[in-house]
């Protein structure tokens, strides 16, 4: 273990002197869209299963559920998200916008252009997207967004959009097979970050941004997505339920799906899966 000057090590993690201020962070987003209303719990097993259960007892747009740790949380094709306490945000955000459940991968790739342009704020330099739910720093993810609905009869009821970031997380904290593909703010800066600072910044700018996406639709996301892509122009492979895809990422279109030149040149659009660079 070691310490740290503006930090503190319990049980051999590093972790930020003070807690979650959650009564400072609710006065601050006082009158905002998001975040108005904050449940906060210091161990949940799920955000996102918590907000889905606030949505079905009927519970408003812009109320967000924080915790300082989940134990099971969750990413895209039930993966772990790794999630110790005391060092990250772990944020579900509760929607209730007037769309097509099919339109819910616009509200993902919204979210995804909102977490890269408050992470900007702290790191410049490096920030890219990948298709279609992570965010990275020179290439290691330092976030994943889940986007869960609920849906009544064949009309969108309400839609969460799960939120992990990595805060101040060190690098020796990961679990080994991550440590080579993930990264934190700490990691890329140096620095310990207020968490309550952060999250009331990631509240900002999804607030921000999914106002621009009901105002104008999806126009200014995608081209705003575009530009932080780490995709444009490389090669990827695309695996969905046992299918593979290759091809030359050519853009998103105006649903936000992926669009693969393949060898043949022909122009695929692809609407779900799990996307990774090719190397070489």
């Amino acid at each position: 273990m070691r310490s740290e000057t503006d930090g503190r090590c319990v049980a051999g993690f590093a972790i930020e002197s003070g807690g979650f201020d959650t009564e400072a962070l609710q006065s601050r987003l006082a009158g905002r869209r998001m975040g108005w209303r904050i449940h906060y719990l210091p161990v949940v097993d799920s955000t996102n299963r918590l907000a889905l259960q606030l949505a079905r007892e009927g519970a408003a747009e812009g109320t967000v559920v924080f915790a300082d740790c989940q134990t099971r949380g969750r990413g895209r094709l039930k993966r772990i998200w790794q999630s110790p306490p005391g060092r990250n945000v772990y944020a579900s955000i509760l929607l209730r916008p007037d769309i097509d459940p099919a339109d819910a991968t616009r509200i993902t790739l919204t979210a995804g252009v909102a977490v890269a342009e408050m992470i900007s704020i702290f790191c410049p330099e490096g920030v890219g997207l990948k298709w279609p739910n992570d965010v990275f720093i020179r290439e290691r993810k330092v976030c994943g967004i889940l986007t869960e609905m609920k849906t009544k009869g064949k009309a969108l009821d309400a839609l969460v959009v799960g939120i992990g970031l990595n805060v101040n997380i060190a690098g020796r904290d990961f679990d080994p097979e991550y440590r080579q593909s993930a990264t934190s703010l700490r990691e890329e800066t140096g620095r310990i970050f207020p968490r309550e600072d952060v999250a009331l910044r990631l509240c900002d700018s999804f607030e921000k941004w999914y106002r621009i996406f009901l105002d104008e639709g999806f126009v200014a996301i995608r081209e705003r997505w575009l530009s932080h892509s780490r995709m444009l122009g490389r090669r990827v492979r695309v695996l969905f339920q046992g299918e593979v895809q290759e091809g030359l990422v050519v853009g998103i279109d105006l649903d936000g799906a992926l669009l693969l030149d393949d060898e043949r040149g022909v122009v695929r659009r692809i609407i779900a899966g799990d996307a990774s660079i090719m190397k070489g």
